[in-house]
């Protein structure tokens, strides 16, 4: 849609595009720099900063797992600065539940963005107009069709495809889970958010792993209140250098990583240390259940989930615990 919307649009497809030579250039326009749209805890709100002039916006399209992969993969991407569009509406793709509330579909994100980058968003926002059509014609469609495809089964009776992707990568799922020292936004010269505390559980082995890492910047206020972890041992952490030793070692080639949310992997990977493929189990969940249930607890108890004691310290512990209580009733384990 973008494509033939914007007569200057480019679409590429593909993995890795460091051979790309249309990327390459376009990435290389001095007059344009380039920036890239997608959220995460160091992406820019492009309402509140936006670029200074001219700038050539890459877009990521596909799944969210598929985007984070697109990130992943090409470090020219992945150095560029970032930008988060904050939506004052619900997204209007209605043939699927979105993850979040700020979730968008990629077409509405750009609207919005080149919005207000033009500083016109009424022009910019006729860009969804062949999307509302295409959002209509599906609607009208499912509407009418009789075939099974488009029947809602009582949720009883409906296959959890979250299951049985939960049991297919039951040799190798490593659950995680991170707290971290972050500062209010808002706090003048705040630096950014870092993993304090992680820990990971292998649920088809029992393997464990923890780290607490010694901060690289000063103790937010609040961080013992949110972490139930004492300032003297979030001191006393070990260094960035060992924990990503030690992590890379605890991982294997295949492992897919998940966690509920990806906040702490993006602050890892933003540390430098490349995470696995990763699975928003809490997106999975609200999939499975077919709505939000809220907090953990909440979900632990919608499912009658069974919650082992926390082998760990602090919320880190107790949340981790929840997490893989959450997998194992999902997964059937």
């Amino acid at each position: 849609m973008a494509e033939l919307c914007l007569p200057r649009a480019e679409l590429r497809l593909g993995i890795d595009f460091s051979t790309d030579p249309v990327v390459t250039r376009a990435l290389a326009d001095p007059e344009r720099p380039a920036v890239v749209l997608f959220p995460g805890p160091d992406a820019r709100d492009v309402r509140v900063h936006p670029p200074d002039g001219p700038v050539t916006l890459v877009v990521l399209d596909g799944t969210w797992w598929q985007a984070a992969k697109l990130l992943k993969v090409n470090p020219a991407l992945r150095a560029l600065p970032r930008y988060r569009f904050s939506p004052d509406r619900p997204s209007r793709y209605r043939l699927r539940r979105e993850p979040a509330a700020h979730c968008l579909a990629t077409i509405e994100a750009l609207a919005g963005v080149l919005g207000v980058l033009e500083d016109d968003p009424a022009r910019c926002a006729a860009l969804l107009a062949p999307f509302d059509a295409m959002v209509e014609q599906q609607l009208a469609f499912a509407a009418r069709s009789e075939g099974t495809r488009h029947r809602r089964l009582p949720r009883s009776l409906r296959p959890s495809r979250v299951s049985a992707l939960l049991r297919a990568l039951a040799d190798r799922l490593v659950i995680g889970y991170g707290e971290a020292n972050a500062w209010p936004s808002r706090t003048p010269g705040a630096p950014p958010p870092e993993v304090i505390h992680w820990l990971a559980l292998r649920p088809a082995t029992g393997e464990r792993f923890e780290a607490i890492v010694a901060p690289r910047t000063p103790l937010a206020p609040s961080f013992t209140h949110h972490t139930s972890l004492s300032r003297e041992r979030a001191l006393a952490g070990e260094p960035l250098g060992a924990f990503r030793s030690r992590w890379q070692a605890f991982l294997r080639p295949d492992d897919r990583l998940a966690c509920w949310g990806f906040f702490a992997p993006e602050l890892l990977a933003g540390a430098g240390i490349t995470p696995p493929d990763r699975l928003d189990l809490r997106a999975a969940t609200i999939q499975h259940l077919g709505d939000n249930p809220g907090a953990l607890p909440s979900v632990v108890s919608r499912l009658g989930a069974q919650v082992d004691p926390p082998w760990a310290a602090g919320r880190a512990g107790t949340r981790i615990a929840q997490i893989s209580a959450i997998a194992r009733a999902i997964a059937g384990w």
